[in-house]
């Protein structure tokens, strides 16, 4: 157990010792040149370096590369967590994966270093794409090739509407190849209340004895459900999370992952988490796994109304990232937090001390007063009143992204939910795109990193 600073204070000696490892691991009186890298199949120095993509590096020598935290090194389908690698007349080939954030960068080849600018790119998670998928889903047309009208989407027994949004959902997973199925849970014997109808898909790791996952519900409040009387599009409260979700198993195709890992689609979340504990609690080939390790478990609920959008008094939108278990408010106890709070920080570059001149409208964490005008509200906590509660009662380290809710978006679970009122808000298209990109990009990473990180473990 180590306070908030040693371990803030503990990342940063290792983020420098790994940015200056290729200065020094030669110990050569003079320039060593033995090692050769291709980005793109040209020298580093001449290649191009686009934002948000993927762009083939291939390695030769002695030697050692060295990548700062705003770059992201791929070999074998997963990230080198260290950033750092070192061959011994050698050769080796990967990825280099630039997020949207990073303007400039300086890559260090022993003692050599490139300096690199970055341009515009197409982000493998694209806020683009989202706003694309998120105006076909919610949007009603005669022709069904230009909009999906998968809209009503409470959960209710039968509900034709949620039915069909459920296999456009799954349909999705398995055209990209991933073992997808959907579970249906009859867990009551009231035919007026909800059942359970979760998509899953499974993608499966290189290690059998563990388990992880990120999920969103994708059911919406049903009419008259309070505090606003219930949605129709549900575009913030969750259609948004499922796009994402959309996304992410695209992203994560060509991805190596450590653990059987499945990514989810709940139902029933608006009904008490039904949909996700139905999956974590019962016994069927595709349900949450009994005899394997459950690490850990991304959520994504209510996302895109968030730094960097502002508000129409020039505020920026409160940004919510929380980690738990949390038992003790005055120490990081999870290792998954420090994975959350390097993503923020050091790779997107996250503003980390940005506050507003008062304090935002809700206040449910349990650092309120800390953070009550911080727009980064980015720690471990004890927020519940989503998906993530259902793993995390199951031991797994768990990050739940969040943006504006109750007082900070009036549309809350009301019909005024749909995705031109977020535009509205946000104060334009491509300010909500910006948004939910950065937002899923911390997702992204957050898992891609903690799939690699083997201190992240159950603690039930």
């Amino acid at each position: 157990m180590k306070s908030r600073a040693s371990v803030a204070s503990g990342i940063i000696l290792l983020m420098l010792a790994s940015s200056l490892a290729g200065c020094f691991t030669t110990g050569s009186a003079g320039p060593n040149y033995d090692l050769e890298l291709e980005v793109d199949f040209t020298d580093a120095a001449s290649a191009t370096y686009k934002r948000g993509e993927m762009h083939i590096f291939e390695l030769e020598g002695t030697g050692t590369l060295t990548v700062p935290p705003t770059i992201l090194l791929i070999i074998n389908g997963s990230v080198v967590t260290s950033g750092s690698i070192t061959l011994d007349d050698a050769k080796t080939h990967g990825h280099i994966l630039i997020p949207p954030t990073t303007n400039s960068a300086t890559i260090q080849i022993d003692d050599r270093t490139v300096e690199i600018e970055t341009i515009e790119g197409n982000p493998i998670v694209s806020g683009v794409e989202w706003y694309d998928r998120m105006e076909f889903i919610t949007s009603i047309c005669s022709d069904s090739t230009q909009c999906g009208a998968y809209v009503n989407r409470w959960m209710g027994t039968p509900n034709p509407a949620f039915e069909r949004a459920a296999s456009y959902f799954a349909g999705h997973f398995t055209g990209l190849g991933y073992e997808t199925h959907i579970l249906r849970v009859n867990d009551h014997l009231n035919p007026s209340q909800p059942e359970s109808l979760n998509v899953i898909a499974w993608k499966r790791g290189r290690n059998v004895s563990c388990v992880q996952g990120m999920g969103a519900h994708m059911d919406i409040a049903p009419p008259g459900g309070p505090p606003g009387g219930g949605t129709y599009e549900g575009a913030y409260d969750n259609t948004a999370g499922t796009v994402s979700m959309m996304l992410f198993a695209k992203a994560l195709v060509n991805m190596e992952v450590e653990c059987d890992t499945f990514l989810a689609l709940w139902s029933s979340e608006e009904e008490g988490l039904r949909g996700s504990n139905a999956f974590a609690n019962n016994q069927c080939s595709y349900c949450l796994p009994h005899d394997k390790e459950l690490k850990f478990y991304i959520n994504m609920d209510m996302m895109g109304i968030s730094w960097p959008a502002h508000k129409s008094n020039g505020d920026a939108f409160p940004y919510h990232a929380w980690s738990g278990p949390d038992n003790d408010p005055d120490v990081n106890e999870m290792e998954i937090t420090e994975v959350m709070e390097y993503v923020h920080w050091d790779v997107l570059e996250a503003p980390r001390n940005l506050s507003i001149n008062g304090s935002y409208g809700a206040g449910c964490d349990q650092h309120w007063d800390e953070h009550q005008s911080h727009v980064f509200d980015v720690h471990e906590d004890t927020f519940g009143r989503s998906d993530h509660v259902t793993f995390r009662n199951k031991g797994a380290q768990t990050i739940f992204h969040l943006g504006a809710y109750d007082d900070d978006y009036s549309a809350y679970h009301s019909p005024s939910d749909t995705l031109d009122n977020m535009v509205a808000v946000v104060g334009g298209v491509e300010e909500l795109q910006k948004s939910i990109e950065f937002v899923m990009w911390a997702a992204y990473l957050e898992f891609i990193i903690a799939d690699q990180t083997p201190s992240i473990h159950n603690v039930g």
